[in-house]
């Protein structure tokens, strides 16, 4: 199963926890730009929730996003094991 770019950072945020725009950037392979927008379009549809430390934007899951991270991480392990 391919996860979308929105769907790969809230697992990442499940997985590793609240994380600047950066590291999400990082980890999932994604410039900082297209990143932030991501994060800007999962804050608006109530999935994460983010916390600004000046320079810094931290972002974590509600429990909206991380009940949906837990269900995609899931799908997504079944899917490998079945492979």
């Amino acid at each position: 199963m391919f996860l979308t770019v929105k769907q790969k950072i809230l697992v990442i945020l499940l997985e590793k926890g609240p994380l600047q725009n950066s590291d999400i950037a990082k980890r999932a392979g994604i410039t900082e730009q297209w990143c932030s927008e991501m994060i800007n379009a999962l804050h608006d549809e109530g999935l994460i929730e983010s916390q600004f430390i000046t320079p810094r934007r931290i972002n974590k899951l509600t429990g909206k996003g991380a009940e949906i991270a837990k269900r995609l991480k899931e799908i997504s392990e079944n899917v490998i094991c079945e492979s």
